[in-house]
């Protein structure tokens, strides 16, 4: 089970430039990808997309890539560079233009513009968006792994419930059959006059074994989901939708306070259950 949450972040030096890519993933009904390139490498787009497609199914995905000179490098200014002003410097003073001398401050300006388009080996940039992509995929595993947890204390305290449930079914039976003979004794109803197929839909008001039965389904189907290696997050929403049916029909249908009270247990659950199954793939 893989959260869609998670934070990432990779780095590789290449030429006295560090290279960063950092990746975020949020929770999202899709795959939502956004990725954010240096001018330079706009062209790995389409490769760094067919990556994150392959390792990622559901969320909203954001890698950005970005690059600086290491901290003890930013104030360095190579002699190269300080030859190459020069020798510009002179020629256009040589075309009659009077030039006031570069500041340093300028020089850095100079050399930030010219790195503008930083190059990295294309070796090196797949290194670092897999190591970043990676590292994503197993920070959504490891929050994954505490929801699924969750999750399963989840399944056993409704099964505590369901089970506290049907022994509270025979009561609840008990309970219509009251109700039932109070109503013929206060109308003063003949057996002549009884009309069955009301008293069976009435009486059907206030089952609700087929609620019981269909959640107990929905449950067990809930259990083994978890257990599946594949993808769930799309089919728990959708079985945590059942469920939540199955438990507001009961407690609407049932005549005693005790299976109402364990059916708002189960819709707690079950809420807290649907938040789980929105973030995770």
């Amino acid at each position: 089970m893989r959260s869609m949450t998670g934070f990432s972040e990779s780095m590789i030096l290449e030429k006295g430039t560090e290279f960063k890519c950092i990746s975020k993933s949020l929770n999202s009904r899709f795959l939502e990808i956004s990725i954010k390139l240096p001018s330079g490498l706009k062209s790995n787009e389409g490769w760094i997309r067919d990556s994150i497609q392959k390792n990622f199914s559901r969320g909203k995905i954001d890698l950005e890539i970005f690059y600086s000179a290491p901290q003890q490098n930013q104030l360095a200014i190579s002699d190269d560079l300080i030859k190459a002003i020069k020798k510009n410097e002179e020629s256009v003073k040589s075309r009659g233009l009077d030039l006031e001398k570069v500041s340093y401050s300028e020089i850095l300006k100079i050399r930030d513009v010219l790195q503008k388009d930083a190059v990295i080996k294309p070796a090196k940039l797949k290194t670092l968006v897999n190591n970043t992509l990676s590292k994503l995929k197993k920070n959504r595993i490891s929050d994954g792994t505490a929801t699924k947890q969750d999750i399963l204390k989840l399944v056993k305290k409704m099964q505590k419930s369901m089970s506290a449930i049907k022994k509270l079914e025979k009561k609840n039976s008990l309970q219509m059959k009251k109700r039932f003979q109070r109503y013929k004794k206060e109308l003063d109803i003949k057996g002549k006059d009884l009309n069955m197929t009301e008293i069976f839909a009435t009486l059907g008001k206030s089952d609700i074994n087929e609620e019981v039965v269909r959640f107990d389904s929905h449950l067990r189907l809930v259990a083994n989901l978890i257990k599946s290696k594949n993808n769930i997050g799309k089919k728990l929403d959708f079985y945590t939708q059942e469920m939540l049916r199955e438990a507001n029909t009961m407690s609407s249908k049932a005549l005693i306070s005790e299976i109402k009270n364990e059916a708002v247990d189960m819709k707690s659950s079950i809420e807290r259950m649907k938040e789980h199954a929105q973030n995770i793939e």
